[in-house]
């Protein structure tokens, strides 16, 4: 284990900078001596930013690209209709790919505030709700209105106003801002402030490996096949495939739907064997989009195709592939990809709906979860989570997933 320099910066904070094989948890400000020279850590002063003073927070920061920092924070304050969960998963969504080798952030992460998906343990919570401590919640991303159009209509979180920029949202930064606490507001952490409407009960059947599915992997695939009306005997072609590609693969497979795959990737096409995916198309193929036929009923073409990349060469493909009357989602995306999208010749002409959406709509949650409980589902994220790291190695967790030598991955917050 390496030791790198820590540095009081001017929130009385100590930061410990963490390269990529180092496992360090930070100390505050006033403990820092002793951390290095007794085993009496010096108390901190009183201070009305603790609601438990007995307690912290550690978060996860990317300062710049491959490189981490894991700094020691108050423990979350919260307001009524709110909770603490004490996170146990934080699933890596594009942190790796997109923060940790590139520096780019969405609208609602930068780098001292990273991770949207969780699962844990309510840790504290006020009096007069419908949950309790102790309770195993999955934490869907995103605050909650309860007036929008969204919240009206059980439709995904993400679009809930307070989280929108264009309507004057903050999304998690404003979860922490509404709170007045100074962590909280994002899943890779200790702890984590959740709106209550955002969290769901775990049955006790299901592990936390598998409800930490219920947002970016499985969640996402399920409530756009919600939306797309995905039935046993439909033929899916997917492309792109990453961990969205996989939980959209999953949730086809759980409806008793064909699966194909546009794929070039060997290691992930092992993945996709073992879950029983068989038939394979590589869209590098001159022939491609006649293999892709070929496997559909008539010749027709896929009822539903799904783009998990965001990479145009895949939607361009995806929608020729697509048959008259079908849909065309598209789940992911690559910051700066523009798509040529001709109205008459890519939507009309062929009469193809498109659709896509962040998250999981609130109304498709109960039926998400008892997918869950599904051996089959469980058995397919057993394949789908590939690697597992500590939170005080989430380097190695990111490098991991810039290989693209993965399926899902997911950091252990709690150590």
């Amino acid at each position: 284990m390496a030791f790198r320099a820590t540095d009081t910066d001017f929130s009385g904070q100590v930061r410990t900078v963490i390269g990529r094989d180092t496992n360090i948890i930070t100390c505050p400000a006033g403990e820092a001596y002793n951390a290095a020279h007794d085993s009496r850590p010096v108390p901190l002063p009183p201070s009305k930013r603790f609601v438990n003073m007995s307690k912290s927070n550690v978060v996860l920061t990317i300062p710049e690209p491959g490189r981490f920092e894991l700094v020691e924070r108050p423990y979350p304050k919260f307001l009524p209709g709110y909770a603490v969960i004490r996170n146990e998963i934080a699933p890596v969504c594009l942190e790796g790919s997109r923060i940790w080798a590139e520096h780019d952030f969405e609208f609602h992460d930068d780098p001292e505030h990273l991770g949207h998906e969780g699962v844990g343990v309510i840790d504290d919570i006020h009096p007069g709700s419908g949950f309790k401590k102790g309770d195993r919640v999955i934490a869907f991303q995103g605050d909650h209105c309860g007036n929008c159009h969204s919240c009206r209509n059980g439709l995904s979180p993400t679009y809930c106003v307070s989280n929108l920029p264009d309507h004057g949202g903050r999304a998690l930064i404003g979860i922490e801002e509404k709170n007045d606490s100074e962590s909280g507001g994002f899943a890779m952490a200790k702890y984590r402030i959740a709106p209550l409407a955002n969290l769901y009960r775990i049955p006790d059947a299901v592990e936390f490996r598998y409800a930490a599915a219920a947002n970016c992997s499985l969640g996402v695939g399920f409530s756009n096949q919600e939306m797309m009306n995905v039935r046993a005997g439909d033929t899916v072609l997917v492309g792109g495939i990453g961990f969205i590609g996989m939980g959209h693969i999953i949730s086809a497979l759980y409806r008793n739907a064909t699966v194909i795959a546009l794929m070039r990737n060997p290691y992930r096409r092992g993945l996709l064997e073992k879950m029983g995916v068989e038939y394979f198309v590589d869209p590098g193929d001159d022939d491609w989009l006649e293999q892709v036929r070929a496997l559909t009923y008539e010749r027709q073409g896929v009822d539903h195709s799904v783009d998990g990349s965001g990479v145009t060469w895949y939607q361009e493909k995806l929608m020729a592939a697509t048959r008259l009357y079908g849909t065309v989602n598209f789940s992911g995306h690559t910051p700066g990809a523009k798509l040529d999208l001709s109205p008459l010749h890519h939507v009309i002409d062929p009469a193809h709906q498109f659709m896509g959406q962040h998250d999981v709509r609130t109304k498709d949650r109960e039926h998400l979860v008892r997918a869950l409980t599904n051996r089959r589902v469980q058995q397919m994220i057993d394949v789908m989570v590939t690697h597992e790291f500590p939170m005080s190695q989430a380097g190695e967790a990111f490098d991991v997933q810039v290989s693209k030598q993965c399926g899902k991955i997911y950091l252990h917050t709690q150590k």
